[in-house]
This record gives C-alpha cells, structure tokens and sequence, in this order.
C-alpha cells in the first residue's frame, strides 16, 4: 500500500479542519489514502454533535483568547496545541485493503497508532466507540466522518503532554469536588507518552514514530507530498463558508440534546454516587465516584465499557457484569446489581430517551457518517 504522507505544524484551527474535509472530499480523484501528521495552534474542538455552551467555558476561551471550533467528525471535546498531535487517515471511498464497517473501520486505522505506541513501550487498546486506553488511562480520542461523496476520514489526537490545570480552564467537566478535584479525577483516567515513557520526547520523533507505525501495521510506503491543488481549492472554500463562520461552530440545534442524571447507593462496601450523560437513546459517558473500595483500573473499566452504550437496560447490566467479572478481585463487597440499580436510577433522572429531532442547519448540509 502507498500512503501520500502531508505535514503541518501550528495549523490554525478552521484551516486545519477545513483541510481535512477536502482531502476526505476529494479523496475519490486521488484514489490513494493520506496520513496527515499536524498540531494545531492553540485551540478547542468539539465533536460535530456536541453543545459547545455544554462543553467548553466560553469566558475562559475568550478570556485566554483560544478559539473554539467544531470537527466534522464524532467524539468529544478536546484541546490541541504544540504537545497534542493531530492525526488523519484519508481513505478513498473504494480503496483496497480498508473494511466498510464503521466500528471495524476505527480498530483498523487505529491500529497504526497502537503500533507506534508499542515501539515506545506503551501497550494501547481500542475501548469502546472511540478510546485508546493504556493501563486503564485514556491516551488518544478517536473519530469518523464520512461525506456523501469522496471518502471517509478517520481523526485522532494523541496526547504527548497535556497542562491538565490547563485544559479544566477551557473545558466543562462532569466531575464534583465533594469527592475529588476535578485535577485529580481527570490526572486518574488521562495519560501521555511523555508520562508513560517518563522521557522528553519531542513532537517530531512521536511524529516520525507514528509514521513508522503504520509503516508497519500497514506494510505502507510513504511518500511526502503536499496538498493538490483542487485540494486546496475546495479547503479555502470550506474554510470561508463553513469552519469559519459562528453559525457551525454555536448552533446547537441538534437531533438529541445531552441530559444528565446522577443517584447514589450505600452497601455494606460505601458509598456509591453515579453521573451519566445521555443522548437520546445513546449512555455517551458514566462516571463512578464515592468511599467505595475498588481499584481505579476496575474503575476506569467499567467507565470505558459504558461510553457510547446503547441505553437499554437488560445490555447496560450484561455489561457491567462483563467488567466486574474481568476485574473480579478489584471489587471489595461490591454486586453488579448494585451498580445496575444506581446506574438505572441515575438515568431514570434524565428522563424518558428524547425522539424529537431539532432543524440544525450545521448537521442538516448533507447526508453524512459520524462517529
């Protein structure tokens, strides 16, 4: 397999998306998939479906002057800037080699990541929709998009350090203080490769580290090129009308609002307290907290399994046996029925699942796949 292989470095945040958007949209006339190796300058993104006024605090962005923008592709809220590597995998709509599964689709183009991460000692795993984990620890975020034409786009950030103090400034968490500070619990289920390799590596050599690992998973030739020019067209195009413009990044206007609900439990082993966000019929994140005793792995398990879960019950408690019965010797006197009542209370408080679809312009353009 030939990979055309493109660069950049302090990318402005609408260039870059944009960028990204045509190359996935023209990628039928190259016929040829492209790694795309970046930081971004200072920024936050949100995912294509997300609240930005949920997500992000405005008032420190503007106060700090970090701008905010939107991905087209799925997942979570992040910040990029020098020690966040930005990574995407261009794939043509018909190219050899790639499966049409999307959730098959994400393992397979994150595997070069995972590759990579091997080299440096770090042994990641894909979780749930979209996570690479390592030792429990999310390291990378994940996400798809697809047009209706051209290709389909397969975007990570990979941490290589990360100012968590930083990063709470810009971001809205779900994390209370009465049990930890918001630092502590996001220190516990977030890592980097200069924390878990305890070096100094520079962006250049994740980057050349990266490029090797799907040199590797991929049996890849790699040939640096620069942008075409009907590329570069159509991403000027994108950039003015679209990544540019307040309308797409601030209209919330979206089929499924976010809804939070959180319960506690007291059993023999403490006390338990449950956070869930909920779209629609989707559990997006659960989150544990509490004096119970269990290990943060089991924890953070358990929090992984359920991201991005559908919300049926009889699924959500299958789940949650699964978990605890992987990490059966780290659960001190705790049931999975126990945490299947609370979690089940917990949603019980953000209400019956929402059906009614918003007209948001900014996700009604075209007909596209999110992940």
């Amino acid at each position: 397999m030939n990979l055309r292989l493109l660069f950049d470095s302090k990318v402005p945040h609408h260039r870059g998306l944009a960028l990204d958007d045509a190359l996935t949209r023209c990628a039928s006339n190259t016929n040829q998939p492209t790694l795309r190796l970046y930081t971004y300058r200072p920024c936050v993104l949100v995912g294509r479906f997300q609240q930005v006024r949920t997500e992000v605090n405005l008032d420190n962005c503007e106060n700090l002057q970090v701008p905010v923008n939107r991905r087209p592709s799925g997942g979570g809220a992040i910040i990029m800037g020098p020690d966040q590597l930005g990574i995407a995998l261009i794939i043509p709509g018909k190219a050899d080699g790639f499966v049409a599964r999307s959730s098959d689709l994400m393992l397979q183009c994150a595997s070069g990541l995972i590759n990579a991460l091997a080299s440096l000692g770090i042994v990641a795993r894909f979780v749930g929709k979209n996570d690479l984990v390592t030792q429990g620890k999310k390291i990378a975020g994940l996400g798809l998009y697809q047009p209706n034409s051209g290709g389909r786009l397969f975007h990570a950030s990979l941490l290589l350090d990360l100012d968590i103090e930083y990063m709470l400034n810009l971001l809205r968490t779900p994390f209370d203080s009465s049990d930890e500070t918001a630092g502590e619990a996001v220190a516990k289920r977030v890592t980097t490769i200069r924390k878990e390799t305890d070096s100094s590596y520079t962006m250049s050599e994740l980057m050349r580290e990266i490029q090797n690992g799907y040199k590797r998973e991929f049996f890849a030739h790699l040939e640096p090129a620069t942008p075409q020019p009907d590329e570069l067209s159509l991403a000027g195009k994108l950039d003015q009308r679209q990544y540019s413009t307040r309308k797409w990044v601030f209209d919330d206007n979206m089929p499924n609002r976010d809804r939070i609900g959180q319960s506690s439990l007291r059993t023999d082993a403490g006390d338990i307290n449950v956070k869930v966000i909920v779209a629609g019929e989707t559990v997006k994140s659960v989150f544990l907290g509490g004096n119970f005793n269990a290990s943060d792995n089991a924890v953070f398990d358990l929090e992984s399994s359920l991201r991005w879960h559908a919300r049926d019950p009889v699924a959500l408690q299958q789940t949650i046996s699964q978990s605890m019965k992987r990490n059966c010797d780290a659960w001190d006197r705790i049931a999975a029925a126990e945490l299947n009542a609370v979690l089940i209370d917990a949603l019980k408080q953000t209400g019956p699942p929402a059906h009614e679809q918003f007209a948001g312009a900014c996700f009604n353009r075209e007909p596209v796949e999110v992940v």
